[in-house]
């Protein structure tokens, strides 16, 4: 019985290493985005450089602020607010989604993005 318990114990403490390694090289290869995407219900209602600072109204759903160079959501009619609590966003990839008012914020880079396969 011991000897199974130190394989199980040997066996997690690989997997632990090995994702925290994977996040850790997830997390050092995004990159800083450049465009924030707006899309309600599945199509883009608009565009933004990231670099300007703007507040947008999304259909009156709720409201976008973009301030250097970050992206969160203020103001939103859902009833639960989990968009407002999500916090900011920085970097390509990353989104901020609001289910109930079907509204998707995501940054994106200009530059194409690389994964573990290319």
């Amino acid at each position: 019985m011991k000897h199974k318990l130190k394989s199980d114990l040997l066996l997690f403490i690989a997997i632990a290493l090995v994702a925290g390694l994977l996040l850790t090289l997830t997390a050092a290869l995004k990159s800083d985005g450049s465009t924030v995407v707006i899309t309600l219900n599945g199509t883009t209602y608009t565009e933004a450089d990231l670099s300007k600072n703007v507040e947008i109204s999304v259909d009156g759903l709720l409201t976008v602020i973009i301030e250097d160079g970050e992206v969160w959501v203020v103001d939103s009619t859902c009833p639960d607010g989990l968009c407002e609590k999500s916090g900011s966003i920085s970097k390509s990839g990353e989104s901020i989604v609001c289910l109930p008012c079907g509204v998707v914020v995501k940054i994106t880079a200009d530059e194409p993005e690389y994964d573990f396969i290319n």
